[in-house]
């Protein structure tokens, strides 16, 4: 049980039931491999496959400022059994989200890292916890989105990475009349060559430090390290 996914939408401490609002994908627990391939895939978006299942979940309407939502690991297990840290990040796209395969501009809403001076196992705040909420940012334009849930696990030898990824559908109601900064595509947003890749979470003595990955957090760091 040590793999997992992310079925279940979680709204204002409701549990939905399994892909009821995420998209299914072929890799059930399994972790897609980063063989130095995998970060210019467009299965880094949503996972394996989503795509053939895009029109199955409904879409949540969600309040801009109001809720509190996220992601529940598979209730199978009691966590995430893997270090490394958690992000989720959001597209919307330009019509119905059933028909959209993110392709568009993303940015990111949540990020997990790790305690000060210590990326042990248990130093990550994503370790053996398996649901991850954050309330909706005010400044997020009205509209359908992707939400997107990733783990990267940092235990692999070296600076081999396994990521765990899954989407949601939401409507997102707002009077934010804005624009999200920084924005990035995926595949795009990640290369071998960024200080995330390059750790080597095998060295010895242990690093203390892991950079995270990707760019600065839309729109402020209040949802930075944060289990709500």
């Amino acid at each position: 049980m040590a793999h997992y996914f992310f079925p279940h939408l979680v709204v204002n401490g409701q549990v939905t039931a399994e892909h009821e609002y995420t998209r299914k994908h072929d890799n059930f627990l399994n972790p897609s491999w980063e063989d130095g391939a995998f970060l210019n895939n467009n299965d880094l978006r949503c996972n394996k496959g989503s795509m053939n299942h895009r029109t199955e979940p409904k879409t949540y309407r969600i309040t801009a400022g109001q809720d509190v939502v996220g992601f529940q690991a598979y209730a199978g297990t009691d966590g995430l059994y893997h270090p490394g840290p958690v992000q989720i990040y959001m597209s919307k796209a330009p019509g119905d989200v059933r028909d959209y395969d993110g392709s568009g501009d993303w940015f990111k809403v949540y990020q997990l890292g790790h305690r000060d001076g210590s990326t042990a196992d248990d130093a990550w705040l994503a370790w053996k916890k398996r649901q991850f909420t954050f309330k909706m940012p005010a400044e997020i334009p009205a509209g359908q989105y992707l939400m997107r849930m990733e783990q990267a696990a940092t235990h692999q030898p070296y600076t081999h990475r396994e990521f765990y990824t899954q989407c949601a559908h939401i409507e997102v109601v707002s009077n934010y009349q804005g624009s999200p900064s920084p924005t990035f595509k995926i595949p795009g947003v990640y290369n071998r060559d960024q200080p995330f890749f390059k750790y080597d979470s095998w060295a010895q003595p242990q690093p203390t430090v892991c950079p995270l990955p990707g760019p600065a957090m839309w729109p402020n760091n209040n949802n930075l390290n944060k289990i709500l």
